[in-house]
């Protein structure tokens, strides 16, 4: 049963725009870049012209409020702006030099960190995000350049802050399934593209080295944590080149299984890519880009998605974001049958 008989993917579509339209936060998880993506991608799915061209208006829309140097963003929804122009850069949807149209958003967020008051801990939200984007962007500037080596410096700060701040609840798993919650495998895979970019690597190494037993004496009770977390491991993997994580790799890998994440450790409505069934897909996809693949049903996602009594949940369908809301499910789900 597809899920347009229960409600139109059409009319999903227009209360996603007009939902667009109102007043809100400009980030991937619920705001207009999330949005942004969704329609780009909706329409390269669909060949329908018309999601491209409120895609457009998205973006322009997003670029406009930008430049409105009236309103206050934090790092973290600076950060996630970027993230969302990198990555319809690199998906060709955006055209252009990419370090000329993100040079002003990264001046916004190296100046917001610096002079923060606050003391920048791994609690603070998305503060990990904040360090992924700022190593995406280093990767995309020529070593030695003024504005690579100003990244590279405000990377080490943001790297040895969330350092100091860390405890044991750190590295503990969250109860239910959280991407956003669960800060662990976050981190190990953002420590994979710091290493990859070598310039801090006697530091990095140093401090793996010294939470080295925190990081292998977790194995999550959640199936679907421990799927998180190897995810994490793997990119570490593959940066360092350690064998140290074989263990902790096989061991999760042997006692995980994606029939139990979808159909009993989350609850019917559990679909969105945040704590739920597309979340969990989405894993899987990813951890077929290492050196490792696991095999799933992928028809499975599909039932799965179309059963949830989340279609007939007037409540849950108002949520309208990419990570926690129907944009990102509707786009999970039409990748899957399409």
């Amino acid at each position: 049963m597809n899920v347009n008989s229960y409600l139109p993917y059409s009319r999903i579509n227009e209360q996603i725009a007009t939902y667009c339209n109102q007043k809100i936060s400009l980030d991937i998880e619920e705001g207009k870049m999330g949005c942004c993506i969704y329609f780009f991608e909706i329409a390269r799915l669909t060949g329908e012209k018309q999601y491209q061209q409120l895609a457009e208006k998205l973006l322009d829309d997003i670029y406009s409020e930008l430049a409105n140097e009236t309103t206050e963003r934090t790092s973290y929804e600076l950060a996630q702006i970027g993230m969302g122009i990198n990555y319809l850069h690199e998906k060709n949807y955006v055209k252009g030099n990419i370090n000329l149209i993100l040079g002003d958003l990264d001046r916004l967020i190296f100046k917001t960190i610096v002079f923060e008051n606050k003391p920048i801990t791994y609690q603070i939200n998305g503060i990990i995000s904040v360090f992924y984007y700022i190593c995406a962007r280093i990767s995309r500037h020529n070593k030695g350049s003024e504005a690579r080596f100003l990244l590279e410096e405000l990377s080490i700060k943001v790297f040895n802050d969330i350092y100091r701040s860390l405890d044991p609840g750190f590295f503990d798993e969250s109860y239910v399934f959280s991407m956003l919650r669960y800060k662990l495998p976050q981190f190990l895979y953002v420590l994979s593209k710091m290493i990859t970019l070598q310039f801090y690597n006697y530091r990095v190494v140093e401090v793996l080295n010294e939470i080295l037993g925190l990081i292998q004496s977790r194995i999550p009770v959640l199936h679907s944590n421990r799927l998180y977390l190897l995810w994490g491991l793997l990119h570490l993997k593959e940066a360092t080149g350690w064998n140290t994580w074989n263990e902790q790799i096989d061991i999760l890998i042997n006692r995980m299984d994606y029939k139990k994440m979808i159909y009993e450790e989350l609850r019917n409505k559990n679909v969105f890519i945040e704590d739920g069934v597309a979340g969990i897909y989405l894993l899987l996809n990813a951890i077929k880009h290492t050196f490792l693949s696991l095999p799933f049903d992928i028809i499975l996602f599909q039932k799965r998605i179309e059963e949830s009594k989340i279609w007939k949940d007037k409540e849950s369908l108002e949520k309208r974001g990419l990570i926690n809301g129907i944009s990102g499910l509707l786009l999970v789900y039409y990748s899957i049958i399409s």
